[in-house]
Parts: C-alpha cells; sequence; structure tokens
C-alpha cells in the first residue's frame, strides 16, 4: 500500500470516527434523526474500510436510536446486521452482546419463545468463552422470561445462578439488579425475610455506587414486601420517599411506580377518594411513558377501586383492558389477581354463570403461580357465586377449600379471608335454618378480624348477618339496631354495597312490624342505591320488598306487578333464592285476586325452588300458603297436611337456637299458621288436638297473639243473617263456641 493510499486511509477512518462522535453526541442531547444519520454515514465509512467491528458498533448504535423510536422490528433488524459484522470480524462477545439486545426486544414484544432461544445463544457463546458477567446477564434475562411465563420457581433458579455470575466477574451493579430481582420473587412467594435481605442488599449497592435509579428501585420493592405484609405505614412511608427521589430527577416512571403503590397503600386503608386519585395519575404517566406493564397495574388498581366504589361497569372495562395488557405482553403475574377482581365484578353485577368461569380460571392461574392468597380470594368467589345461585352444598364445600388454602398462610395475612369466608358460611346457615351455626360463624369471623386491623373492612358485613340473624330469629328491636350499625360502618370503610343492603334489611325489619308508609320510603332508597351501584340482585331485592309492602296492604295488583319485576331481576341474575322469594309473592298475590289455580301454581314452583335450595323457612311460608287455599275450598285434609310439614319445619328450626328464651320471638312470626291450623283441627272435629297445639303455642309464645287470631276468624264466621238458614246459624254458633273453647283458660 503506498503512503498515498495509507494516508487516505486514515483520513477515511478519521472522518468515520468523527461521524461516530456526532452521532454519539446528538444521540445524547437527544437528537435521534440527526444521530441515526450519523451513525448511518459512520458504519458505510467503517465498512467500506473493512473495518467490521467499527461498522458493528455503529450499527448497534443505529439499533439503540430505533428500539427508543418505538420501531422495535427495525431495530431487531439493525442488531442482526451488526451481529453478522461482529461474527465476520471474530468478536463473539460483541456478537453475544447483539443477541442478548434481540432477545430483551423479542421479550418486549412478548416472543418468549424466540427471546428465549436467542438468550440461549448468547449463553452458549459465553460459556465458550468463560464469560461470567456475559453468563449473569442472560441468567437474569431468562429469569425474566420465567417470571413473566409465572414460574416463579424456575425464575427464582435463573436469577441466583445470575447473582453467582456477578459475585464471580465483580459486578456490583448487575449483582444488585439480580439480587432485587430475586427479592421481587421472594416477595411474592411470601419469603418476606429473604426477599428484605435482597432488596436491602440491592439498596446498599445502589446507595454506595450512587446509583439513584436503582436506589428508588429497591425502595419501591421494600415498600410492596411492607404492602403485602399489611404494615401500611412503613409502606407509605417508602412510597413517599421513592416519589421524592424520583421526582427531584424527573424520572416518572419512578414517580408512576411509587404513585400506584400508595394508591394500594390507599384502598386498603379505605380511603377510596385517594386511591382513586393516585392510580389515575400513575396511569397518566405511564401512558406518557409508553411503559404497557405500568399501564396494566394501574387499570388493574383503579378497577379494584371503582369496583369499591360501585361502578362496576367502568370497572369491568379497566380490568379487561388490564387483563388485555397483560396479555398482549404475555405477562401472568398480573394476570391472577386481575382475573380475581374481573369475576368480583361479575359476580356483583349478577352474572353468575360467567363469574364461575372467571372464578375459575383465576383460581387456576394463581394455583400455577403458587400465590395461595390470591387462590383463595379466587375459591371464595367461587363460593359466593354459589351461595348467589342457592347451590348451598357446592359454596359450603368451596369455603372448605378455601379454610384450606388459608391453613398455608400466616394469620395475620388470611384474616380477612378467613373472616368472608365465615360471613359466607353464616349466610348458608341463615339459609338452611341452622341459627346456632350462624352464631358460631358469626364468632369464627370476629375472631379473625381481631386479628388484622384491615380485616376490619369486614366487619360490616359481619353486622350485616347479625342483623339477619336477629331478623330471622324475630328480634326486631335488635335487628333495627344493627342494620343501623352495619350502614354506619359501610359508610365509613367506603363499602356503598354493604350500606345499601343494610336499608334493604332495615325496610324488611319495618315490614314485618307493618311500619307500612316506613317500609316503602326505606325500601325505595334502597333500589335507587343499588341501581346507582349495578346490583342487579339488590335492585330485584328492593322491588321486592315493595311488592310484600302492596301485600300487607291488599293491593294486590301493584303487587303482582312488582313481583313479576323481580322475578325478571332474580332470573336474569341467577338468584335462584330471590327468585324462589319472588314466585311466593306472586303467589300471594294471585291468591289475593282469587287466582287460586294460578296462585297454587306459583307456590308449586316456590316450594321446588325452596327444596332444591334448601331452605326451611321458604318451605314454611309456601306450605302456609297452599294450606290456606286448601282450607278456603274446605279441602281440610290436604290443608292439614301442609300445614303439619310447616309446623315440623319451624319447630326444627326453633330448636337450632342456642338459648330456648329466644324462642318465643321465633315462635311469634308463626303465629298465623298455628291459628290457622287450630282451626283446620276443629274443622276435622279435632278439637282436643287443636287445643293442645294452641296450649303448646301460648306456653312457649304467649297466648296474646294466637287468642286475637282465632279471635279474628270467631268474628268472621256469620251468625245471624238473612242469607243463613237456621241450620247453617246454629252450625255457625257451634263453630264459634268450639273456637272460644281452643284459648278457654288462656292469659
Amino acid at each position: 500500500m503506498s503512503t498515498q493510499d495509507t494516508e487516505k486511509q486514515l483520513k477515511d477512518r478519521q472522518q468515520a470516527e468523527k461521524r461516530l462522535q456526532a452521532g454519539l453526541e446528538a444521540y445524547n442531547e437527544g437528537k435521534l434523526d440527526q444521530a441515526s444519520d450519523a451513525f448511518g454515514d459512520a458504519e458505510i465509512r467503517f465498512r467500506l474500510l473493512g473495518e467490521f467491528k467499527r461498522a458493528g458498533d455503529s450499527r448497534m448504535l443505529i439499533a439503540e436510536v430505533q428500539r427508543e423510536n418505538n420501531a422495535l422490528e427495525q431495530a431487531i433488524t439493525s442488531y442482526q446486521r451488526a451481529i453478522k459484522f461482529y461474527r465476520d470480524s471474530g468478536h463473539p462477545l460483541s456478537e453475544a452482546g447483539g443477541l442478548l439486545a434481540i432477545g430483551h426486544l423479542e421479550r418486549q414484544l412478548a416472543h418468549l419463545d424466540r427471546a428465549q432461544d436467542t438468550y440461549h445463544k448468547a449463553q452458549q457463546i459465553y460459556h465458550a468463552h468463560t464469560y461470567p458477567q456475559g453468563l449473569g446477564n442472560t441468567e437474569l434475562a431468562l429469569g425474566h422470561i420465567e417470571l413473566q411465563r409465572g414460574n416463579s420457581a424456575y425464575a427464582a433458579e435463573h436469577y441466583q445462578d445470575a447473582v453467582h455470575y456477578y459475585k464471580e466477574s465483580n459486578d456490583r451493579i448487575n449483582l444488585a439488579d439480580a439480587s432485587r430481582s430475586l427479592a421481587d420473587v421472594q416477595r411474592m412467594q411470601r419469603k418476606f425475610d429473604e426477599a428484605l435481605k435482597g432488596y436491602q442488599e440491592a439498596l446498599n449497592i445502589y446507595q454506595s455506587t450512587n446509583d439513584i435509579f436503582g436506589t428508588i428501585d429497591a425502595q419501591l420493592g421494600l415498600a410492596r414486601i411492607y404492602l403485602e405484609r399489611e404494615e401500611l405505614e412503613t409502606a407509605a412511608n417508602l412510597f413517599a420517599e421513592a416519589y421524592k427521589t424520583s421526582s427531584a430527577l424527573e424520572y416518572e416512571l419512578g414517580e408512576a411506580d411509587a404513585d400506584l403503590g400508595l394508591a394500594e397503600t390507599m384502598l386498603l386503608r379505605n380511603e377510596v377518594d385517594q386511591a382513586l386519585t393516585g392510580a389515575q395519575t400513575a396511569l397518566d404517566l405511564y401512558t406518557k411513558q409508553h411503559n404497557a406493564l405500568g399501564n396494566a397495574n394501574a387499570n388493574r388498581v383503579l378497577g379494584e377501586v371503582n369496583t369499591r366504589r360501585g361502578q362496576l361497569t367502568f370497572a369491568n372495562s379497566l380490568l379487561e383492558r388490564a387483563a388485555r395488557t397483560y396479555k398482549a405482553i404475555a405477562y401472568r403475574v398480573g394476570q391472577a389477581e386481575t382475573t380475581t377482581s374481573l369475576g368480583e365484578v361479575q359476580y356483583r353485577r349478577g352474572f353468575a354463570e360467567s363469574a364461575l368461569t372467571t372464578f375459575d380460571d383465576a383460581r387456576a392461574q394463581a394455583h400455577k403461580l403458587q400465590n395461595v392468597l390470591v387462590e383463595g380470594r379466587a375459591i371464595v368467589g367461587i363460593a359466593n357465586t354459589y351461595l348467589h345461585m342457592g347451590k348451598l352444598q357446592q359454596a359450603q364445600s368451596a369455603y372448605a377449600d378455601a379454610s384450606n388454602r388459608c391453613e398455608e398462610i400466616d394469620p395475620v395475612a388470611s384474616a380477612t379471608l378467613r373472616a368472608q369466608i365465615a360471613v359466607g358460611e353464616a349466610q348458608i346457615a341463615i339459609y338452611g335454618g341452622d341459627l346456632h351455626e350462624v352464631e358460631r360463624s358469626l364468632q369464627r369471623a370476629q375472631e379473625a378480624i381481631q386479628q388484622n386491623l384491615l380485616a376490619q373492612r369486614i366487619q360490616p358485613q359481619v353486622t350485616l348477618i347479625q342483623g339477619k340473624y336477629a331478623l330471622t330469629s324475630g328480634d326486631f328491636a335488635q335487628a333495627s339496631v344493627l342494620f343501623e350499625q352495619t350502614k354506619t360502618q359501610a359508610q365509613h370503610v367506603q363499602e356503598p354495597l354493604v350500606a345499601a343492603r343494610s336499608l334493604l334489611g332495615l325496610g324488611q325489619k319495618q315490614l314485618a312490624e307493618a311500619e307500612l308508609d316506613a317500609a316503602t320510603e326505606t325500601l325505595l332508597a334502597a333500589g335507587h342505591q343499588f341501581q346507582l351501584l349495578e346490583s342487579l340482585v339488590g335492585d330485584g331485592s328492593a322491588v321486592l320488598g315493595l311488592a310484600q309492602v302492596s301485600i300487607a296492604k291488599s293491593a294486590w295488583d301493584e303487587a303482582s306487578e312488582n313481583s313479576e319485576a323481580a322475578i325478571t331481576r332474580f332470573k336474569q341474575a341467577g338468584h335462584t333464592p330471590g327468585h324462589a322469594d319472588a314466585l311466593l309473592s306472586r303467589g300471594l298475590a294471585r291468591r289475593g285476586k282469587d287466582e287460586l289455580d294460578e296462585a297454587l301454581s306459583d307456590f308449586e314452583e316456590a316450594l321446588r325452588l325452596y327444596h332444591q335450595t334448601r331452605q326451611p323457612l321458604g318451605v314454611v311460608d309456601t306450605r302456609s300458603a297452599r294450606a290456606s287455599i286448601y282450607f278456603r275450598r274446605n279441602e281440610f285434609d290436604r290443608a292439614r297436611d301442609e300445614e303439619s310439614k310447616a309446623i315440623t319445619q319451624v319447630e326444627r328450626v326453633m330448636n337450632t337456637l342456642s338459648k330456648p328464651e329466644h324462642w318465643s320471638l321465633f315462635l311469634r312470626q308463626y303465629v298465623d299458621l298455628y291459628a290457622l291450623t287450630a282451626l283446620t283441627d276443629v274443622r276435622q272435629d279435632h278439637d282436643e288436638q287443636a287445643r293442645i297445639l294452641v296450649e303448646n303455642f301460648a306456653r312457649i309464645a304467649g297466648s296474646q297473639g294466637i287468642i286475637e287470631h282465632l279471635q279474628g276468624f270467631e268474628s268472621a264466621i256469620p251468625t245471624s243473617g238473612e242469607d243463613l238458614t237456621n241450620e247453617e246459624i246454629q252450625a255457625n254458633k257451634d263453630l264459634v263456641r268450639r273456637i272460644g273453647q281452643l284459648y278457654k283458660g288462656q292469659k
């Protein structure tokens, strides 16, 4: 080569280096288009000079510009071109670096299998050249893939190997990243002590090397441990500290992560409005940064916040958006929790079949992730849905399954879940007429709540069930107090759905005490709240209550219309217990209009559903209603058969009350049934049997109520009038006398 050629080559090399340097300066100034042009010019110059290593370096920088411009497919192509330059120039470690970069982009595009294959190729090169730092990089990247797939155990193995290689290469910064990633997995596995150690180790390294961004990430990881341990004060302080540091650096992703963590903390504190603001701020920042994972996390939290607020359609939309994003980026860790929350929305809206499918999917996802707490939540959701559908045996089995999961978690963390299980079991016991079991279940709920301050959020549900128990057992004064307490408690913890249910309970209590105007006002208010909260079952229950008020007022057409409306809502929601109640009410309205055959048809269907859902007190009310029609038709044998079966159920339930002194209030609710049964016995000339029945009732419940009912029957029997024959007059007078004998001597 001549001197002139050498000088030209040197000049060309200098020009190439100059263009490369110009590209770097433009890149650092954020002038990406200008940087790309300069890098491209440098690549051409280096390639013409035969300096393929430097040409590869230039192409790698072009790929970086394309990556920042979110042109990921173009960036992959550029990395591939750079790899070819490195391979041709005999620089295998640079080639492996290019493969790692491609793997990162494939992972970002959710092409996990492609990413894994690319990482393995890089790993083979690093193994061949005994390069521990590169091996640490591939192990760290492979761990991220397994974590995205939800394989936490495999992810932990890769992170542990990465820690080993980084220690071997004395790479402290990457060691901190690997330790933090391993701690993330340990936190998800609820190995909090190990995770704390890992985060603290990472934090120490970041602080000693003045890596502020790493420090923020470690602080956020520590904060999440305290959040999941429900140590909210410490969590909030760490999130706030991370936010302050991020804000000073104008590190918006750090700000968003801290905002979202604070929002989750506030939600656990029942500060729902503040949680809404924080999560929305985080979402805005993630969207600005085009951060898909953060976007999904924020939408998930916003969905949970709006579920608490009763904005179910909006919550459903947010959660579905989060689920789609998690799926698009192949991030399974977030999917289980999101799917569980989506099932809760469907359950509250009354979409029972959809909720069952969604909860079951969530349970399977959580089980694969070894996330016992979320799996337990999903199983409780399944149990609640079965309870809603009136499938009590399946519900009981699911609650038992959830209880078994709770045994795998420490008592403090599982307290809220155990309280929810106990509330569900208490509702099953109310349906099933086992009032002593209601007391035991409520006691378990209270014990669980006392173990964790955050479980106080379940207290309004416990008080609501206590109110239902008092209402069922006939203690209306206590029921009123408890429903008012429920409303206050629910408002305090911002649970509007429970507050609406307390209004419904209060309206039912007012109806039971014949406070019809007050009941109407209360039930209308409850219905309005349920409509705002998009609760189909709640709205149906309020409409049914209004139908029952109309029955008490003998407003038969209005009662029939409201019963029809309730039936429609309950059928749509798959709420079998409510459907049975509405059929009974429609039958009573039809009976009031003398449409007796139609009424009997409704009673028959209601009875079938009450048997199906194992509700003995529903059976009692339906058999009593059927007996009244048979009595009116003088079919006394059929009437007495229905009455006997009804009384058997009443007394079976009464005997489940733990204190016999409570029997009186309970039995007084069925004075109509006992009075009509006694009258049926008299009409069948079984006067002594009737007298004993009245005497036994009076001994437990007092005589006043049944005497008033019998006297009402007496006064309704005509003993004079032109329309009656002498024979009929004498027969009626004899009947009145015999009825009077039933309560003679009673006080």
